[in-house]
């Protein structure tokens, strides 16, 4: 069990409680604290019984304090439990059961969000659709499919497969260790049992402090799924997945559009168009047919200025509130990959 720590003094106790609890019998703990300001480092000194904690002597992100975690570990399989989430009694045991004898596997329980309710933590339904069984795994996490760590543990020979996690991202580092796992033919496994809980901060997403919708954080994810790409086209696969791509490279660019970064975003849109061709993937039929009217880049500043006038909704509002406020945050764009497009142009749609 590896838990990355960053500040993480509210909640950490409570995780090391939840592996405490198991009742898998073979258990080590390793935190690994990312040189926290706060008392994390302190209550890892106080759980010496239950943990074995590595303090890094520089802030270096959630995938390096894994990758450290996973040099210390010693046993057969690995879970990565950030220090907010937990793990119900059965977990580790479920998992453990669903590959043992599943060479080159990873299982998965089924997991509930932790969410603050009225002043008490309560588990909530996941809000995610689940993987079908006759489903491809790998693309059903280009379609919105998603796992937390927290419910997901991985046989040491399957996590060998990967390399480990990619320390340039910090979005979607564990979306693109999963990802690659699965185009290398890592098998996903159902276990039979078991709960996790993957805590959501109330309004994680849309603060200051925290902001995933950041450009570093936008265009780590973009890394991550061109980790994926790089993958397949090695593997002369990438035409196989073009299809769900292409459209997850479409989302990206209305997103990006929509938060004011257009350079990320007509990378994004390059993408797209090499891989499907042109597609309208709004949510809504106005959204699509402005689209095609104006054009993804037009229609998005169209409806910006028009939020900005008090006009749309409230979620787009307030992210160029949080635009206004991380202004001149924006990086460098990465140059589209010149690969795809000799692999995989095809017609528009």
């Amino acid at each position: 069990m590896v838990t990355p720590c960053y500040n993480a003094s509210a909640t950490l106790a409570e995780t090391i409680a939840s592996v405490a609890g198991q009742t898998y019998p073979h258990l080590e703990h390793i935190v690994v604290d990312d040189c926290s300001t706060d008392a994390s480092w302190e209550l890892v000194s106080q759980h010496q019984d239950r943990v074995r904690g590595l303090r890094l002597t520089e802030n270096r992100g959630a995938a390096f304090a894994r990758n450290r975690g996973v040099e210390l570990a010693r046993g057969d399989y690995l879970v990565f439990l950030d220090a907010d989430d937990l793990m119900g009694s059965e977990a580790v045991a479920a998992l453990v059961a669903a590959v043992r004898d599943r060479p080159r596997s990873v299982g998965y329980c089924g997991w509930r969000r932790w969410r603050e309710a009225r002043g008490q933590w309560q588990a909530m339904p996941a809000e995610i659709p689940p993987l079908q069984p006759d489903q491809d795994p790998l693309r059903g996490w280009l379609e919105n499919v998603w796992v937390p760590p927290c419910a997901i543990l991985w046989r040491r020979d399957s996590y060998e497969i990967t390399g480990g996690w990619d320390e340039r991202l910090s979005l979607n580092d564990d979306g693109d260790l999963m990802m690659r796992a699965l185009a290398k033919g890592v098998r996903l496994v159902r276990a039979e049992g078991g709960e996790s809980y993957y805590r959501e901060h109330h309004g994680s997403r849309l603060t200051v402090s925290n902001d995933v919708t950041s450009e570093p954080k936008f265009r780590s994810r973009v890394r991550s799924y061109r980790n994926l790409m790089d993958e397949l086209i090695r593997q002369d696969r990438l035409t196989e997945y073009a299809e769900p791509l292409g459209v997850l490279f479409h989302q990206l660019a209305e997103f990006a559009f929509r938060e004011g970064y257009p350079a990320s975003a007509r990378e994004c849109t390059t993408l797209g168009h090499q891989l499907v061709g042109p597609r309208a993937v709004s949510r809504s039929w106005v959204g699509r047919w402005l689209t095609r009217a104006l054009g993804m880049e037009r229609k998005e500043r169209v409806l910006n200025r028009l939020a900005r006038w008090g006009i749309g909704g409230r979620k787009r509002r307030k992210a160029l509130h949080l635009r206004d406020l991380h202004a001149g945050t924006q990086a460098p764009p990465v140059p589209p990959d010149p690969r795809v497009q000799t692999r995989c142009a095809q017609p528009g749609a």
